[in-house]
């Protein structure tokens, strides 16, 4: 009975952890970090030395590498996520899935907005209390309000991506492969047209001097949000493939899977030349993003099949690198300004490289604190108040 048990454990889609997807995690935190932190110190009033640390970073963008790695892997993770379980209804599930994501995610992103709103006050550029408050919905640019960190339009995509998957399982959808290939292919369409039409109905629509307003990167949530559909049918290859007896895919199934990263890496380039009446700035946006692409669904792949990372210290990293992820401007940030006024002399023309080993460290010990004082905890209530 106890090896049953085990065994039924051990084969939940719902219950099962993997370590090499955890890895992945920590992973793309740190890719994100050393883009983040050697654009910042390179603008120190004394340039450091190391400086080919940040050409690298930025010539292949690893900040947009680690933010595909975490999309995929959210498709991975999240759709096997929320299923209906012994007697649950559609609706007791959707409630379960609901709570639980909301205490996983809210309050780690409420600790980084207020960090991020005193950081702004020492820094003599403080945020009304408005917009710290509608940050604290994570959907604020739908209410005109700027981030107050500049990466919070990733948890906007996060969040589509869970209506989304609550859609699907409302309709019994979410976990057909079929369906699953048809949001796929929506992100690409979406894409390639969406910039066109919107120009062509109104060519003032899109304003290269906005960073923050939402209808600038509509379309480029379309191709995001595509890249977590493709992380969910990679689940669905998966288990199948270790499941014995299990159904494989149909061809046409099969055939879009394996193509869908080539066309999605391509499809920045294509658009790109046909789209050159688009203003410039946003056909660079669109450019620049064929690389990282490509780096990051290929990691994707090539880390969740021949070589998988698994031990005890990478799987740790990436049970905290959502602080890591949440947090690390603070600390970058707060380390560039006492460098800058001359608080830390010791530190002072020290290499690149010295820079961003200490953010890296700062942040994965600051994500350490706020993962067992508040995530964990947070966690654990969500679960109990999801289950009562």
């Amino acid at each position: 009975m106890k090896q049953d048990a085990s065994a039924l454990k051990q084969a939940s889609p719902v219950t099962q952890r993997f370590g090499y997807i955890d890895a992945q995690r920590g992973l793309a935190a740190l890719l994100v970090i050393w883009l983040h932190a050697t654009e910042v110190f390179v603008q120190l009033p004394t340039s450091p030395a190391g400086v080919l640390l940040y050409e690298l970073s930025a010539t292949i963008n690893t900040g947009r590498i680690g933010v595909v790695l975490f999309f995929a892997i959210s498709g991975f993770v999240i759709p096997s996520s929320l299923r209906a379980v012994g007697h649950q209804t559609t609706l007791d599930a959707l409630r379960v899935f609901f709570i639980r994501r909301v205490f996983r995610l809210y309050p780690a992103c409420w600790i980084s907005v207020f960090g991020a709103a005193l950081l702004g006050l020492y820094l003599m550029t403080p945020f009304s209390l408005q917009t710290v408050l509608l940050n604290l919905t994570m959907i604020q640019s739908m209410f005109g309000a700027p981030d107050v960190l500049g990466l919070y339009w990733t948890l906007r995509i996060e969040l589509i991506f869970y209506v989304a998957c609550a859609l699907l399982f409302t309709l019994r959808a979410l976990h057909q492969p079929r369906w699953l290939v048809i949001g796929m292919l929506g992100g690409p369409i979406v894409f390639s047209i969406l910039p066109r039409a919107i120009h062509w109905l109104n060519p003032n629509w899109f304003d290269p001097g906005s960073t923050g307003e939402l209808r600038n990167y509509l379309y480029v949530y379309g191709l995001f949000i595509s890249i977590m559909f493709w992380g969910a049918l990679f689940r669905c290859w998966h288990d199948r493939d270790r499941a014995s007896g299990a159904k494989p895919f149909s061809r046409t199934v099969q055939t879009f899977f394996i193509l869908f990263p080539l066309g999605v890496c391509a499809s920045p380039l294509l658009v790109w030349m046909f789209y050159a009446q688009l203003p410039s700035a946003y056909a660079s946006k669109i450019l620049v993003l064929a690389v990282p692409l490509s780096l990051g669904l290929g990691l994707f792949i090539l880390l969740s099949t021949k070589l998988q990372i698994n031990n005890r210290f990478t799987t740790w990293l990436g049970e905290i690198s959502y602080s890591m992820y949440l947090l690390h401007p603070i600390v970058v940030y707060t380390l560039f300004v006492l460098l800058r006024d001359q608080r830390m002399p010791w530190l002072a023309n020290a290499h690149l490289s010295v820079y961003l080993l200490l953010s890296m460290l700062g942040s994965v010990a600051i994500a350490a604190i706020i993962y067992y004082g508040v995530e964990k905890p947070m966690i654990r209530l969500g679960r109990r108040l999801s289950t009562n």
